[in-house]
């Protein structure tokens, strides 16, 4: 039951992939419920957990690593319709999925560069 209220939340979404606090919320906004039976933090343990059990039974979600400093609770899941175990809901879902998702979010970028070193004086080329 809430393999399949995350595949609903990533199929539905705008985004084409989310991370496991953006699932957490709109699962929250879309099942009150759910809100009373774990904390939050306990909630961010579970999510990646079915998702990466979905991944490893069947492949109907996939991660992209994100490049931050916790890479695995920043990764990026998204959901892959053709790979669903029930047809009968990839079909459904294939007709409510905003089309065309970008396939670039499912390919790993990196948004994090390491910082500068300081620069204590200009150099000569750069002056005025």
């Amino acid at each position: 039951e809430f393999t399949g209220m995350l595949v609903e939340a990533l199929a539905t979404s705008r985004a084409s992939s989310m991370d496991p606090f953006a699932l957490h919320s709109a699962l929250i906004q879309t099942h009150p419920h759910l809100d009373t039976k774990y904390n939050k933090k306990q909630w961010l343990k579970v999510i990646p957990a079915v998702l990466e059990a979905g991944r490893v039974r069947c492949g109907m979600f996939e991660k992209v690593h994100s490049s931050g400093t916790n890479g695995e609770k920043q990764a990026r899941w998204f959901y892959l319709s053709e790979k669903d175990e029930d047809r009968e809901r990839a079909g459904l879902l294939e007709e409510l999925m905003p089309k065309q998702k970008r396939t670039e979010t499912k390919k790993f970028k990196k948004y994090y560069y390491k910082p500068l070193n300081k620069i204590s004086r200009w150099e000569s080329e750069d002056a005025i």
